[in-house]
């Protein structure tokens, strides 16, 4: 169990935004910080998958041309 200081105002926001959302202070920040966790992890695979991208021998290709092979191959 993890224990959080925050201020007044913040307080005061987090309590309006749970009576909104119908869930408790606790659930609401649970929520958040779980979201914004995965967005992080989201943000980092991507950048990751661009240094790979940019750092590849690799040829790539747009998608109109990935378009145009695959209806070569079906006519």
């Amino acid at each position: 169990m993890m224990t959080l200081n925050i201020d007044d105002d913040t307080a005061n926001l987090l309590r309006q935004l749970s009576e909104q959302e119908h869930v408790s202070p606790a659930q609401l920040i649970k929520n958040l910080l779980s979201d914004y966790l995965e967005d992080l992890a989201d943000a980092a695979a991507g950048d990751a998958a661009l240094v790979e991208l940019l750092s590849s021998k690799d040829d790539t290709i747009s998608l109109a041309e990935w378009e145009q092979q695959l209806n070569a191959l079906e006519r």
